[in-house]
């Protein structure tokens, strides 16, 4: 790096300082702004690669250090040297690694205040009560995640008040406002469309009915042929894969408003080889598309049968490269699993008529847990274009028994 470029970095305050642990949890997110890392820490992911560790954490270790290769000149490395094991000696600590990246943060604090970024306990304790540093968790930086909808409960003159004395400048296009009567014991859902709350349009109930206040939002998000993007997300289930994929086929085969589907997944849940499987292309991702299959009622012979018609087609992102889907709707299970560039990669495959549906939860993504998953960001980011609705829903239907393992082991 350039004596130019470093003073740069130097001359700005409250720079995020990333721990190793840090680093391989954001990934792409530490790109939004200069950052600092220790040398200490790029060793560790170096280490990390060739390691015995979990697969997954290997993964993570090679993607960060090629997010980190291509883009040097994005941050400032903090070089571990005599002077950081000074510090070590000062406040009688052992030379572990992360008391070595605390001990290079401390040094950079005292040229410039900073913000040391952490997701492990102890050196975020070690951090604020030894080196005196500004601590933050990874979860500090997350915002809100965007859920589609607000909720009103109240008795009627409750509601009244609040329906005339709504603030509209305060909702999202496409927001979802369900209304849940105390004296009447029901619920009522609408939507934001830019100027006032409409009725909801749903599908025929012959063809699917939604079981509670959000999946019927998310009916009527789905049906909605003017929303080319929609994001679906929720917990175990929620619904949200049998949704998306009943509702694709309501659009091809009983509305002909497109004429193919495009089932994608990452399949690995943690890069693009699927290599080392056995058989073609089929046999190789035929399991991974099962979700899918299982909202049909007719199952695989259903499937086989949309195949081969050209009604289905079954797709992983790397081979989307090149490809333009028209008159189609592209539909992304378990999306949380998919990178920043992968969403963008899927959502540039669009071509005239065409709408992608995306259906995931980042709790149980396979590469990043916190709200920093590109799902959840790509949905605070579209928050208000007329063209993105999302609705997250909260709710196991399922069956009871499928509810008790979903709260199992939770904090």
């Amino acid at each position: 790096m350039s004596k130019k470029s470093k003073d740069n970095y130097d001359r700005k305050l409250n720079m995020k300082f990333y721990d190793t642990n840090a680093l391989l949890d954001l990934q792409e997110e530490i790109l939004n702004e200069p950052f600092i890392v220790s040398s200490k820490s790029l060793e560790e992911i170096e280490n990390i690669k060739v390691s015995n560790k979990p697969e997954l954490v290997r993964y993570k270790a090679r993607k960060v250090g090629h997010i980190l290769d291509n883009n040097i000149n994005k941050f400032k490395v903090s070089i571990v040297n005599s002077d950081t094991y000074k510090i070590l000696e000062q406040f009688n600590l052992p030379e572990s690694p992360d008391n070595l990246i605390l001990a290079c943060a401390y040094i950079e604090n005292k040229i410039n205040p900073l913000i040391f970024i952490s997701g492990d306990i102890c050196c975020k304790l070690l951090g604020r009560n030894i080196f005196q540093l500004n601590v933050k968790s990874i979860n500090d930086f997350q915002d809100e995640m965007y859920k589609g909808y607000s909720l009103i409960k109240g008795s009627s003159n409750e509601i009244n008040e609040y329906m005339n004395n709504i603030d509209y400048s305060k909702w999202y296009i496409n927001q979802y406002l369900i209304i849940e009567n105390t004296d009447e014991n029901k619920a009522t859902e609408m939507k934001y469309n830019g100027e006032k709350f409409v009725s909801l349009k749903l599908p025929s109930s012959n063809f699917i009915k939604g079981k509670n206040s959000l999946q019927r939002c998310a009916l009527d998000l789905l049906m909605n042929k003017d929303i080319p993007i929609v994001a679906i997300l929720g917990g175990y289930g929620s619904g949200k894969t049998m949704l998306s994929m009943k509702m694709a086929l309501y659009d091809v085969t009983e509305k002909g408003n497109q004429t193919k589907i495009v089932g994608i997944r990452e399949c690995m849940g943690e890069g693009k080889e699927i290599g080392y499987l056995p058989g073609n292309f089929d046999e190789k991702t035929g399991k991974f598309f099962q979700p899918l299959e299982q909202q049909l009622d007719g199952g695989e012979f259903e499937m086989k049968g949309l195949t081969q018609r050209g009604t289905l087609d079954v797709m992983i992102p790397y081979y989307l490269k090149g490809t333009t889907y028209s008159n189609s709707i592209l539909l992304c299970d378990e999306a949380e699993d998919l990178t920043e560039s992968q969403i963008r990669l899927i959502g540039t495959r669009l071509g005239e008529n065409s709408r992608v549906f995306f259906d995931g939860d980042f709790n149980q993504s396979l590469i990043n847990k916190t709200q920093t998953n590109p799902l959840v960001k790509m949905c605070n980011e579209l928050k208000g274009n007329p063209m993105f609705g999302c609705i997250v829903l909260d709710e196991d239907v399922r069956s009871n028994a499928s509810k008790v393992f979903a709260n199992l082991f939770k904090m």
